[in-house]
């Protein structure tokens, strides 16, 4: 089995876990101040989202297997002459959705335990999360042979985009509930 075949729930769980988890700390922390609130948030968040994604992955899988099958059965061919993804990609493309929630978790989240300043934190958090996106589209960019540059800026701005909302709902709610 090739990592090509299986790398759909890698790249699912990274995006997926990054926009997350900066929308949940930047959020948290907008509405909070509090590191220890933001740090114990992100760490259950992250973890049920892993799960989360690599459960909803699986089961997305499974249907698109379902399909592929009965795709070339009604063109009476044998599973085996066209391409349908096998059990085994099916639970590695799984797996790797949870491993790559849970990297996407750790290293935005690493800066509320070594940063006092929660505003510094936060903006080590988006920083750390943007590259991360960038990373991830300018290697998806090398796959589909598209530039690397624009393709991890979009990736990146994609990103962004969900911590502005994350911080402006944060902002709001910490007004609304906690009269912050």
């Amino acid at each position: 089995m090739k990592i090509s075949e299986v790398f759909q729930g890698a790249a699912f769980g990274m995006m997926d876990g990054v926009i997350l988890i900066v929308g949940l700390l930047i959020g948290v922390s907008e509405a909070t101040s509090d590191a220890k609130i933001v740090i114990v948030s992100g760490l259950v968040g992250g973890i049920a989202n892993a799960f989360g994604n690599s459960i909803g992955f699986y089961t997305s899988e499974c249907a698109e297997r379902g399909e592929q099958i009965r795709f070339h059965k009604a063109k009476g061919q044998k599973i085996e002459d066209g391409y349908v993804h096998t059990q085994e990609e099916v639970l590695a493309s799984s797996a790797l959705s949870f491993i790559a929630t849970i990297i996407a978790l750790i290293f935005p989240i690493m800066p509320f335990f070594f940063i006092g300043d929660i505003g510094t934190a936060m903006v080590a958090c988006v920083a750390i999360s943007g590259v991360m996106l960038f990373a991830l589209g300018t290697y998806i960019a090398k796959l589909n042979e598209e530039s690397w540059w624009k393709n991890g800026l979009k990736y990146a701005l994609l990103g962004f985009a969900g911590a502005v909302i994350a911080y402006f709902i944060g902002d709001f709610l910490g007004h609304l509930i906690l009269g912050a």
